[in-house]
């Protein structure tokens, strides 16, 4: 009973620890591996991919971020990407959703393709301790330009830092 309490006690102060990170002025770098996408090619082999992220909290649980990303596919088309998005936290639990913009270059071989896209995201910010998150979620890079060939959902997960 006593472990019970203990583990009840640590979990509220640490959750209650959490809300304070989502504040306005609160400093956000995030690193996430993604190329966990969603669908299957037998014309592309290892996929690999790390997104780099940072930015600051502009009002309570509301986050502007630049990001990065840069994606190698084998047998198929590597990515580099840079993009903005706006990130709203739910304080009382960490999910959070975002939305913003990217710019993509595809390139393999001579093939070389840039597109705009819009870049919607669902995930949950776990917290290991007070200022480190570990990061998983959901996102989907839908594409102007010929949507049913470029858009792409995906699963990504990182490790933030609030400070």
């Amino acid at each position: 009973m006593k472990k019970f309490l203990v583990s009840l006690v640590m979990l509220v102060v640490t959750t209650l620890g959490a809300h304070a990170q989502f504040e306005k002025d609160v400093w956000y770098v995030n690193a996430s591996l993604t190329g966990l996408d969603l669908s299957h090619s037998k014309y592309e082999g290892t996929n690999f991919g790390f997104t780099l992220g940072g930015g600051a909290f502009v009002a309570d649980n509301f986050a502007v971020l630049l990001n990065f990303k840069g994606q190698y596919v084998e047998h198929g088309t590597d990515e580099t990407s840079i993009g903005a998005q706006g990130r709203y936290y739910l304080s009382s639990c960490g999910v959070y959703g975002g939305l913003g913009m990217a710019y993509k270059h595809l390139s393999s071989g001579d093939y070389k393709k840039n597109l705009v896209c819009l870049t919607p995201e669902v995930g949950y910010a776990f917290f290991l301790g007070r200022n480190l998150t570990v990061e998983p979620a959901v996102y989907y890079d839908l594409s102007f330009n010929h949507t049913s060939e470029y858009s792409k959902l995906g699963f990504k997960i990182g490790f933030g830092l609030y400070f």
